[in-house]
């Protein structure tokens, strides 16, 4: 049986990052809609750049922060890619962010809408205790990105 957003059990799923049992729920895939906004280019420094989503008011963000293997739609083109949300503890964030790491894609994407398709979750939010362990397990989270979506 399919349900909505807002079903009890698919609401609780997400809220606990488990993305592939809400995608069963609802009968389709957890997405967002978002515009690419300027970050502060740290992704791109740690040779992974990032897409910064500006998450619409009008549509709150139900998925557990963690990483995620997903699929992102720019200009009717798919590709795959992985999600970090959260508040980036490593670097003491504060706010909520999603950012979205495209395999295989490089343009100036900035003020275009995304549609970003979740599919898995990698694995929880951690603060690691140097950028360099950061990006050894961003390493490993792009590993794991593409044999799950594959």
């Amino acid at each position: 049986m399919q349900q909505g957003h807002n079903s009890p059990d698919v609401l609780e799923a997400l809220s606990k990052g488990d993305i592939r049992k809400a995608n069963e729920l609802m009968g389709s895939v957890y997405l967002v809609e978002a515009l690419v906004v300027h970050g502060n280019h740290l992704g791109r420094t740690l040779g992974y750049p990032t897409a910064n989503l500006q998450l619409p008011d009008s549509k709150p963000f139900l998925l557990a922060n963690g990483v995620y293997a997903v699929k992102v739609e720019i200009d009717q083109v798919v590709y795959k890619g992985m999600a970090n949300a959260g508040i980036r503890p490593t670097i003491s964030g504060k706010a909520l962010t999603v950012e979205v790491n495209i395999f295989e894609f490089s343009g100036d994407i900035y003020g275009k809408k995304l549609v970003v398709c979740f599919f898995e979750r990698i694995r929880d939010e951690k603060k690691f205790d140097s950028l360099d362990l950061l990006v050894q397990q961003i390493h490993l989270d792009k590993a794991e990105a593409l044999k799950l979506l594959s």
